[in-house]
């Protein structure tokens, strides 16, 4: 095919036509040419991996990611095709986490599925299908929904000598870091919160003064932890009883 050139836009006039019939004859080599060049823009390569996740925002909770891919081979599906899901994860940190590679075949339309686990850091990450010598991928994210776990060390002895000044240590661990934790009692007298460093596993000691009550009287011991990203969680309450 020649170059398209200027003189293609408009043709001069011929005898017993005018100028605008001459326009509209050049009209058509105009948009044949145009045309051609779409669709030589449009085109794809015929060989293809395809992956879809769900969902794309994994929460904590659940840790788990199903991954659908299909393998096209000249525009069209690829049957018993070996594949492999890779993925890259990484903890908001930096820090990479390990999630175990899984092989498999597509079926007779070209797919393949699997679901991973493991995913129970806030982060992000990419996973990676490789199949008929070429690779596909799509990138998720993980929100850190899982509270942290808090547990109270109970005094030596369940029965405290009222107005006596005890030490209840309070331990909380998360996967993320610890940013608060709080300690309170039934009678509300000492309620109050000490800011956590953020390590993963920390130990915090509470002063409580046991309360003048009658003999007998029960104190409930309460705490909870929160997290780095708002997360809580409380601690099994623990009672004791008052005596002279």
């Amino acid at each position: 095919m020649r170059p398209f050139g200027p003189n293609d836009l408009v043709s001069p006039p011929q005898a017993g036509a005018n100028s605008a019939t001459a326009v509209v004859m050049a009209l058509p080599r105009l948009f044949a040419w145009t045309a051609i060049a779409l669709t030589g823009a449009c085109a794809t390569d015929p060989n293809e991996v395809l992956v879809a996740l769900a969902p794309d925002i994994v929460s904590s909770l659940n840790g788990t990611l199903a991954v659908r891919t299909t393998v096209l081979a000249d525009r069209e599906p690829a049957s018993s095709e070996a594949v492999q899901i890779t993925v890259d994860y990484k903890d908001r940190g930096g820090v990479a986490h390990v999630i175990a590679p899984v092989s498999g075949e597509t079926d007779s339309k070209g797919v393949f599925e699997a679901t991973l686990t493991g995913f129970t850091w806030d982060g992000n990450g990419t996973v990676t299908v490789a199949g008929a010598g070429i690779e596909g991928s799509a990138s998720f994210a993980v929100l850190d929904r899982t509270p942290p776990k808090v547990t109270i060390t109970p005094p030596a002895a369940t029965q405290v000598r009222r107005g006596t000044d005890i030490t209840i240590k309070v331990h909380v661990t998360d996967e993320i870091g610890v940013s608060q934790v709080f300690f309170g009692s039934s009678d509300q007298s000492r309620d109050r919160s000490l800011i956590a460093s953020g390590a993963g596993d920390v130990t915090l000691d509470f002063d409580f003064q046991v309360p003048d009550f009658a003999p007998g009287a029960i104190v409930t011991l309460f705490a909870l932890g929160e997290d780095l990203s708002g997360n809580q969680g409380a601690a099994q309450p623990i009672m004791v009883t008052v005596v002279p």
